[in-house]
């Protein structure tokens, strides 16, 4: 209050007039003017508890509201995913949200969210796919050794442990090792394998769908090991074979119509024999 009447007191003596009042008249006005002021004009008593409770009350609400917010929306995002599981001996057509389409080799899986895929299209990808992607915004397949990026193409993907593989058929692929965020970008007719984290480039023999679509594997200078793989995956089987065939390679061709000739095929050029036991069986070389 005492600063209040200071400006009042400095304001008066500032007004410009022939005869300035004298002390005893500015004295006067202010004692007028402290009668004629409401006392809750003067005086303000504060309340402590009062004003702290309010916005500590507001900060609850909002943090409740927050995290109402993320539950539900943590909530619509968890209930929109989607994974697909291809067993051994099994093909499947899968539809995603924008129509493209992607056809997946046994043993394989793909992931997506329904909910995000509106922002952004991306899935997961683990196995052998043949993707036929719809034009439009950028779309992201994430596997475990690589990342394919294309806008709207064709393609093929390996993804298997310790292999990754992507052949493009039409459009544009940009592809890029997660170990060393090396990008390639296939052209039709272009693949890149992932070798020991380096992207090696090649060019397609060949530039068609890929054979597997019709349950034809076609093998050149592959490792001994993928090919059992292989064999596993499409008649659901379990085969032990000797350490030695690690290191050894395999050009030749089998389908999944026939067991026996399957494995006559791959056998043979091997010189294997094979103990089967139900769905087990195991190599050992010819003696």
């Amino acid at each position: 209050m005492e600063k209040f009447d200071k400006i009042i007191k400095d304001k008066l003596q500032s007004y410009p007039t022939e005869e300035k009042p004298n002390d005893n008249a500015v004295s006067n006005m202010m004692d007028m003017l402290d009668q004629a002021l409401p006392l809750d004009s003067k005086t303000r008593i504060l309340n402590p508890l009062a004003d702290n409770k309010k916005p500590i009350h507001i900060v609850y609400k909002i943090a409740a509201s927050l995290t109402l917010i993320v539950i539900s929306l943590y909530a619509l995002i968890a209930f929109n995913e989607v994974t697909v599981e291809v067993g051994k001996m099994a093909f499947e057509k899968v539809e995603l949200p924008d129509r493209s389409i992607v056809h997946m080799n046994a043993d394989s899986r793909i992931a997506y969210n329904k909910f995000l895929w509106n922002f952004s299209r991306k899935v997961t990808f683990e196995g052998e796919g043949f993707f036929e992607i719809q034009k439009g915004e950028k779309f992201e397949i994430y596997s475990t050794l690589g990342t394919t990026q294309i806008l709207g193409t064709s393609f093929n993907i390996y993804s298997r442990p310790g292999k990754y593989e992507v052949e493009c058929l039409s459009g544009k692929v940009a592809v890029t090792s997660n170990a060393t965020q090396k990008k390639v970008e296939l052209l039709p007719g272009d693949g890149v394998v992932l070798n020991q984290s380096d992207l090696q480039s090649y060019s397609l023999s060949t530039p068609t769908s890929p054979t597997w679509l019709k349950g034809e594997f076609y093998f050149e200078e592959e490792n001994v090991e993928d090919v059992i793989s292989e064999l596993e995956r499409q008649f659901d089987l379990e085969i032990s074979f000797p350490e030695e065939l690690k290191n050894q390679k395999y050009t030749g061709y089998f389908d999944n119509k026939d067991l026996d000739k399957a494995l006559k095929l791959v056998c043979e050029p091997l010189g294997l024999q094979y103990v089967r036991n139900g769905n087990s069986l195991e190599f050992t070389f010819t003696k």
